[in-house]
């Protein structure tokens, strides 16, 4: 895996708020995508330092998201997870790996960061929103073709 597992969980999670504007509660949140309630709230709280996720206590608060999904790209919330840093470095570990002084791997691992750091631009939280709603129908089709 590229990323953390705390980083996925947050793209789930992201993808699965209402896009209304309601709040979520981080222990219905965990429910609902199978996923640990004390480390989901943890991850939760970090997007709100990054400004992606608003939050406010009491029985009307939960989770929500400061702006609508399609104006948040997964990019965003890589970097809010991982750091500014994430793609940087050399993938084979050498200190010194550069244009001057090139790993094995440095060329063809330039070419997937740009590739990854493009996608991950132009995707947003929305797009995994109808994404997942996609595969949640291909999955009902299949199903009912066995039924």
């Amino acid at each position: 895996m590229l990323f953390s597992t705390a980083t996925g969980y947050a793209l789930r999670a992201l993808a699965a708020l209402p896009e209304d504007g309601t709040f979520s509660l981080a222990k219905d949140l965990s429910k609902q995508l199978t996923l640990p309630g004390p480390y989901l709230a943890k991850i939760l709280q970090g997007l709100v330092q990054a400004d992606i996720l608003e939050s406010v206590r009491g029985p009307k608060g939960g989770f929500r998201l400061t702006r609508p999904s399609h104006r948040i790209t997964v990019g965003e919330v890589v970097t809010a997870m991982e750091g500014p840093d994430a793609m940087e470095g050399c993938i084979m570990g050498f200190p010194s790996c550069g244009g001057d002084h090139p790993c094995p791997l440095h060329d063809a691992w330039s070419a997937v960061k740009t590739q990854v750091t493009s996608s991950m631009t132009e995707a947003t939280i929305r797009d995994l929103q109808l994404m997942d709603f996609r595969n949640q129908k291909a999955a009902e089709g299949r199903a009912a073709k066995r039924g």
